[in-house]
């Protein structure tokens, strides 16, 4: 038992220092990954709808087309920080609601942004609003070896701030209306166990906000704006203080 007990310390320190130090491969999105409270946070991007699953349909625009383009945006500019991201589909496929949210489950440290676009009988509706839930699924507990050793769940849940801060940034880039952050129980902000927030960027429904999709420049500027709320959130955690500080130095100038 006394040969055996330093060997198990051996394989966990093993685990841990490859899994921080390795880029997690896309196929490998199942795995759980370990982080520790100082290590920055993987940002789970997820595209609203996809597949058969088309989401709100204006004029041959179509959400599910509109939010994979933002999601693979925001992904390169967050990489741009030096931040690690998933995103829960890259392509045009059918990810059941469940599955968008194992993956953010699976993760020990992540934040998890939806990306939806709205839609309205008025065609008068305009603007941008962020969703977060106010009350949460307890998470169930996985027994491994790591599991055991390191309970990443806390008792405090920081969507509502992750949201605030996506929505302020969100219409400063864009300057469009502001719609507000709202508490909603939808079932990917509700079931994730991580800091997590929905965004509806705009109204398929409203000519205007149409039609500015059709430019690359505006997308950018909604991707510029979700990832300045998420880095501004990660600052304003204390847990994350020094390395945000310590990446700020190699920032390109025209971050967002």
């Amino acid at each position: 038992m006394r040969s055996f007990v330093p060997c198990v310390g051996l394989i966990v320190l093993v685990g841990c220092l490859t899994l921080v130090i390795a880029p997690e491969p896309l196929e490998d999105l199942r795995r759980r990954t370990v982080a520790s409270n100082h290590e920055l946070p993987v940002i789970v991007i997820d595209p609203g709808h996809g597949g058969n699953d088309e989401g709100a349909k204006r004029g041959g625009v179509l959400e599910k087309n509109e939010t994979l383009d933002v999601a693979r945006r925001l992904s390169a500019i967050l990489h741009a920080y030096n931040l690690r991201t998933i995103m829960t589909r890259d392509s045009d496929r059918y990810v059941p609601l469940p599955e968008r949210v194992d993956v953010a489950n699976r993760i020990d440290n992540a934040i998890f942004v939806s990306i939806h676009f709205n839609d309205s009988n008025s065609r008068s509706v305009e603007g941008v609003e962020t969703y977060y839930s106010d009350q949460k699924v307890p998470a169930q507990h996985e027994w491994t070896w790591v599991g055991f050793f390191n309970d990443s769940t806390s008792s405090t849940d920081e969507s509502e701030a992750l949201a605030g801060y996506i929505q302020v940034a969100l219409v400063s880039k864009t300057n469009t209306a502001d719609r507000g952050i709202k508490s909603r129980r939808l079932f990917v902000t509700r079931n994730t166990r991580c800091p997590s927030a929905l965004v509806e960027a705009g109204f398929l429904s409203n000519s205007i906000e149409r039609a500015l999709l059709d430019n690359g420049d505006y997308r950018e500027r909604l991707a510029g704006g979700i990832a300045s709320g998420i880095i501004e959130f990660i600052k304003n955690q204390p847990q994350y203080t020094t390395p945000v500080l310590a990446i700020a130095e190699r920032l390109p100038e025209n971050s967002p």
